[in-house]
């Protein structure tokens, strides 16, 4: 078996059984143009081997990339989770051969042997993939966090894995929302542990090959706190019996009977341009650049404005509906008595709305001079393809800054008790959840990245 990294979590394995393509993400920009493959590479899709399966393991933009399902062959088998956002988008696209995979259930077909694990944890629908023809044993983890269980029946139904394409990063999203900067103990803790308890022939960090870029490059220092080094370093102090390699974009590894030879740079149809993964290096005190609107699509001011006003009505219906609806988040926010504020950062001037939980119904105010307890700052341009369903919440996140002061206050002369809580942002929500087109809104996002596409 061969397996080729492409970048990120792109990966080609090459088996007796036929030749496997997952995750395909070929050009750069990607997820709505953040990001960008690191470290840097190029792929020559004239070259790219003839493809038998395509697997995509879940929704995410990273992984389900619209521009580069579009350069595929529709006649090749698909598989997939039974997620109904992924089916649609590869029938919109016109693949004819789909076939939506349960986690832990064996696909046999020839030489071949596929079988799907499943992230137990985590709410979207993904899974890894046990890759095995008779010369080995390949894992790709994904982003999937991984059960003891689901460990032992792997190890009990193929035995020693030759290599793991393992769950490394411990990527810091969780920064968009609170600026949050400590070192993951806990996450990076459970990837070692995975590691251990698979214990493979050899360990590759992956699916975590990008970097944030242009306006956004800043965030690098803050999302990616835990290094391909680190992580091949922490595993080598606790055994050193399985063997860490770092895989490049265009490098391949090769599996047979037991031996596991890494060949940098040999791929055909793939190579790395530069090392530049120095971008991602952690720095929890690195400046934060004010947040501005480089208005990518060149929305006229007026037309944003007419886009986000209609957002905002709704959103403050929404609230007037729902604030005394007993377990909605409006209650909740109406119950906490907060003041609620989006400033919405046009290329040439900030603007500033606040919604009154004080108030029965809440009131949308515009310039509320009232101090805000959670604050969601945002582009202009970003908001409007958001509200217009163009692009995803992944993409908006990056032009988007939200905090929150919320508290619970008891006590008397005897002493103060202040305990912070927090509440799901309404903007965020109310997006996603309950505007109008909500339940539509990613197949819409779907069908306007296949018109670009095509």
């Amino acid at each position: 078996m061969r397996v080729t990294l492409i970048g990120h979590a792109s990966l080609l394995f090459e088996t007796r059984g036929g030749t496997l393509l997952m995750d395909p993400v070929f050009f750069d920009p990607f997820e709505g143009g953040a990001v960008v493959s690191c470290p840097e590479r190029l792929v020559d899709l004239e070259k790219l081997p003839e493809v038998d399966y395509l697997v995509i393991s879940h929704r995410h933009p990273d992984h389900l990339d619209i521009r580069s399902l579009a350069r595929l062959p529709l006649n090749c088998r698909v598989l997939c989770p039974p997620d109904p956002l992924v089916l649609y988008a590869l029938d919109r696209l016109g693949f004819s051969r789909v076939s939506p995979l349960e986690p832990r259930r064996l696909l046999s077909a020839a030489d071949l042997q596929l079988f799907p694990t499943g992230s137990e944890e985590q709410a979207v629908q993904e899974f890894g993939l046990v890759v095995a023809d008779g010369s080995g044993v390949v894992w790709n983890q994904v982003d999937t966090l991984l059960s003891p269980a689901t460990i032992r029946e792997v190890i009990m139904r193929f035995g020693t894995v030759d290599l793991l394409i393992a769950r490394y990063a411990s990527q810091n999203f969780e920064f968009f929302e609170s600026r949050a900067t400590a070192f993951p103990y806990e996450e990076h803790r459970r990837n070692l542990e995975t590691a251990l308890a698979v214990r493979p022939r050899v360990v590759a960090p992956g699916s975590a090959g990008f970097k944030f870029a242009g306006d956004h490059a800043w965030l690098n220092r803050y999302l990616f706190p835990v290094s391909r080094e680190r992580f091949i370093a922490d595993l080598n102090r606790l055994d050193a019996g399985i063997r860490p390699v770092v895989l490049r974009p265009g490098d391949v590894v090769e599996v047979e009977e037991g031996m596991v030879e890494v060949r940098p740079g040999a791929s055909s149809f793939c190579r790395m341009i530069r090392d530049d993964t120095e971008w991602l290096r952690f720095d929890r005190i690195a400046p934060i650049p004010p947040l501005h609107d480089p208005n990518p699509a060149g929305y006229p001011e007026e037309e944003m404005a007419r886009t986000i006003a209609v957002c905002l009505e709704g959103l403050r219906r929404y609230a007037a509906e729902h604030a005394r609806k007993r377990l909605s988040l409006a209650d909740r926010y109406r119950r906490a008595r907060a003041v609620y504020e989006v400033t919405v950062v046009f290329p040439d001037v900030t603007r500033r709305w606040q919604l009154d939980f004080r108030r029965d119904p809440p009131e949308l105010q515009a310039e509320g001079a009232a101090e805000a307890d959670v604050v969601h700052w945002i582009a202009a341009s970003a908001l409007t393809d958001w509200a217009r369903r163009r692009r995803g919440y992944f993409y908006t996140r990056a032009y988007s800054r939200r905090f929150a002061t919320l508290y619970r206050l008891g006590g008397d002369e005897a002493g103060v008790d202040i305990r912070p809580f927090s509440l799901p942002d309404l903007l965020i929500y109310y997006l996603l959840n309950v505007a109008d087109d909500a339940g539509e809104a990613a197949k819409r996002r779907i069908d306007f990245e296949i018109a670009e596409a095509l």
